[in-house]
């Protein structure tokens, strides 16, 4: 029953999808307070600029985090509407997105990481257009540049430049203009912010740069780790080993374009994997990054399963341990 709802292809599905996203924030839009991150201590410009915005107004920071996440959600639903990562026009891997950013329970509210995820996608959006185009230079302008406002946002999502130059390889043959472009378009706001704080007096070039360093040294104490998310996240790299055979059995028969694209993804992931094993500055805020190329590969995965009963197992485990964070939060 659960594998048939979750295979429904009706619109209505999204709304019941919103709703249910919507439960899983409920106990965080009833708390009080904010809980506390390390990137409290130290912000990126843009992430202060939006924080000093909202102010100590504890629900309209949930809102407005609540508001880009289901934003993230149509960037999902879209990337699978221009790109076709999956062919039945089901809403898993929307769902799949909403529920795994949703899983760390203290994370329901505006950080940095939500905020930068936005402008990666959209970074990810200019580079899967760029496929099979003659002139991309404009594409690969605004790569640069959507991952340079990600990083005045969240200072290590600078790393996922990287990814520009991965799918540039991928997707087209050697040019040292394409190359050179994404660098002119990740240094053009990160000019005009030095310019700014150069010319505005009460800011200095000193400070920013002490403020820069201080993001990406910042020590990283979560505290909120509970059996409960040991669990659900155990479940999810089990799920990630099966999606990922289902995959490769399944690989050969995609078109070329898209095995491309899941290569992009792949990289994506495995790059935030290794950013979050190797880098001690960095911690949960990297969920709304590597959810993104799990929600597809799951959705892939629940969508080839044969086994009803097996699948209905899998999605009531699944169900079953963020219900499970939900109790022990």
């Amino acid at each position: 029953m659960l594998l048939r709802i979750a295979r429904t292809r009706s619109p209505g599905i999204l709304i019941f999808l919103i709703i249910v996203t919507f439960l899983l924030w409920w106990s965080s839009f009833i708390q009080p307070e904010i809980p506390r991150f390390h990137f409290d201590n130290s912000q990126m410009p843009l992430y202060q600029l939006v924080m000093d915005a909202v102010g100590q107004n504890v629900l309209l920071n949930r809102i407005i985090a609540f508001l880009i996440l289901v934003v993230l959600g149509v960037l999902i639903m879209r990337f699978n509407q221009r790109y076709m990562f999956i062919s039945t026009q089901a809403y898993l891997h929307v769902a799949f997105y909403l529920l795994i950013a949703s899983s760390f329970v203290q994370l329901q509210r505006l950080n940095p990481g939500l905020l930068s995820a936005l402008f990666i996608f959209l970074m990810l959006d200019q580079l899967f257009s760029a496929y099979k185009k003659r002139y991309v230079l404009n594409s690969l302008f605004l790569a640069g540049f959507w991952v340079a406002i990600a990083g005045l946002f969240y200072i290590h999502a600078v790393f996922f430049i990287l990814l520009i130059w991965i799918s540039l390889f991928i997707l087209r043959s050697f040019s040292l203009r394409e190359w050179f472009v994404p660098v002119l378009g990740f240094a053009f706001p990160l000019l005009f912010l030095f310019a700014f704080y150069f010319i505005y007096e009460p800011l200095s070039l000193q400070g920013l740069i002490e403020t820069i360093t201080g993001n990406y040294l910042n020590e990283v104490t979560v505290t909120y780790y509970n059996p409960a998310y040991y669990a659900f996240y155990g479940l999810m790299a089990l799920l990630v080993i099966f999606g990922s055979f289902s995959l490769l059995g399944r690989f050969p028969k995609l078109k070329i374009y898209v095995r491309k694209y899941y290569e992009i993804l792949w990289w994506l992931f495995a790059g935030t994997v290794v950013l979050f094993i190797l880098n001690s500055q960095v911690s949960v805020e990297l969920l709304y990054f590597v959810a993104l190329p799990l929600s597809f590969l799951l959705a892939g995965y629940f969508l080839s399963i044969r086994s009803g009963a097996f699948g209905n197992i899998l999605l009531f485990l699944f169900i079953a341990a963020l219900a499970f964070i939900q109790y022990m939060n």
